[in-house]
């Protein structure tokens, strides 16, 4: 396991100002990424995305002690994107990029993510509903004998976090979406409570 020290005073900051996700970017190689920390997600994420129109995202799970399996799922793509050439002298591992990653991680939260920008970057690493759909347009209150999807309840956990994915779970409630920016509501976030 590998323990992402900054990431744990980044976190410390983030309580004290209660902020639960963040956003910041990183250079490794001449190659940006940005980055999202989630800590309202269980167990905690770290994405890690590159820029463009066709960004290749990163995912790394953290535990509640800030550590991360030494590895990527996609490390031949991240070594593609760095343009890492072979050295007999020294084979690049994933701690070498962990390491590079930790020591430039800022120790004070600078900037929250937008919760679509969140769902965007995250339909790139796993099986989001309807992952076009990224700005939130309101609840619904499922009828009896029909029950709010998994996939609905993770695309708000994705959103919102866990709190926020277990009321709707709790409740039967579905978030519904649309692709289309004007027909956000983000006004309807907090009728949640009231259903």
């Amino acid at each position: 396991m590998y323990k992402f020290t900054a990431l744990k005073i980044l976190h410390e900051d983030m309580k004290i100002r209660k902020e639960e996700r963040a956003i910041f970017p990183f250079t490794y190689n001449a190659k940006d990424f940005s980055c999202l920390f989630l800590t309202d997600i269980n167990p905690m994420r770290l994405y890690l995305s590159t820029l463009g129109n066709n960004p290749i995202v990163f995912e790394i799970e953290i535990d509640e002690k800030y550590c991360a399996k030494p590895y990527l799922d996609d490390y031949k793509k991240l070594v593609e994107y760095l343009e890492i050439k072979y050295d007999p002298n020294h084979t690049f591992k994933p701690i070498d990029f962990f390491e590079a990653l930790n020591n430039k991680i800022p120790k004070m939260f600078q900037r929250k993510p937008n919760y679509s920008d969140v769902v965007m970057v995250v339909s790139k690493r796993r099986v989001v509903e309807e992952a076009y759909k990224i700005y939130f347009c309101g609840w619904r209150n499922n009828p009896t004998g029909y029950n709010v999807s998994d996939m609905n309840i993770e695309k708000t956990r994705n959103a919102f976090g866990d709190k926020v994915a277990a009321i709707c779970k709790l409740k039967n409630v579905s978030s519904c979406w649309t692709d289309i920016s004007s027909d956000e509501s983000l006004k309807k976030i907090n009728n949640l409570y009231s259903m």
